[in-house]
């Protein structure tokens, strides 16, 4: 049962990310009484501030590390990849908990309708666990992934759309697709944050040189000639 309360505290954690966001991350406005919620609960102490621009500063390097390298890109999408995989283990547990609960052992059977009405929710769709499992084995593939959340990020019809998906996940199957929405809320997540890609440039400024080989080849051959 215990896997039943994680799912829980989990789904909720999920749902407060957009706001943990707008409150320690998003850049706050210079005035205003609504610019984030310490200003407004008067909590502007010192070492709040300290500690909401640390982890600002944080998010900003990796932001910044992923507009120009390839590795920091595949780094923030790995970190997608392993809370899918915790999500579904999680609610593999939890619908473990929940048949177990609801059937008991060969010896004492339970046949209580409120007990399965209360704990149905909890009993995910075969046909969207397997469909979890493979979603996440795609995103394995970084030129896949990179592209899909790059997709995500630069177009608000792809938005709108997942958005839709994920609220009838919702809604219907009595809870039994809530692990499609979850999954899809994280894919949503990564892809408004993850920026685009600056080909050519590096991050202290100018630009790549790229190198023809046989370029190299005669640079190579005229230093062995000149020594």
């Amino acid at each position: 049962m215990v896997y039943l309360y994680i799912k829980i505290a989990l789904a909720i954690l999920l749902s407060t990310i957009p706001f943990l966001f707008a409150i320690f991350i998003k850049p706050k406005t210079k005035n205003g009484k609504w610019r984030n919620l310490f200003s407004l609960a008067h909590l502007d102490s010192e070492s709040v501030a300290n500690g909401t621009q640390k982890i600002r500063n944080i998010f900003k390097r990796i932001y910044e590390a992923m507009k120009h390298s390839d590795n920091a890109r595949k780094f923030f999408i790995m970190l997608l990849i392993i809370t899918m995989i915790i999500y579904q283990w999680i609610d593999s547990e939890a619908t473990q908990a929940a048949v177990s609960s609801i059937i008991g052992n060969k010896y004492d059977v339970h046949q209580s309708k409120e007990a399965l009405m209360e704990l149905f929710p909890f009993i995910t769709s075969p046909i969207v666990t397997i469909s979890s499992m493979i979603y996440t084995l795609i995103l394995f593939r970084y030129k896949w992934s990179n592209k899909l959340l790059t997709k995500i990020h630069s177009s608000n019809k792809i938005t709108i759309l997942l958005c839709v998906i994920i609220i009838v996940s919702m809604i219907i199957g009595r809870g039994r697709f809530f692990l499609l929405g979850e999954i899809l809320f994280l894919t949503l997540i990564w892809g408004t944050i993850i920026p685009k890609k600056k080909e050519g440039e590096t991050p202290h400024g100018g630009t790549r040189i790229k190198i023809n080989k046989n370029t190299y080849k005669n640079d190579k051959i005229a230093d062995k000639i000149a020594a």
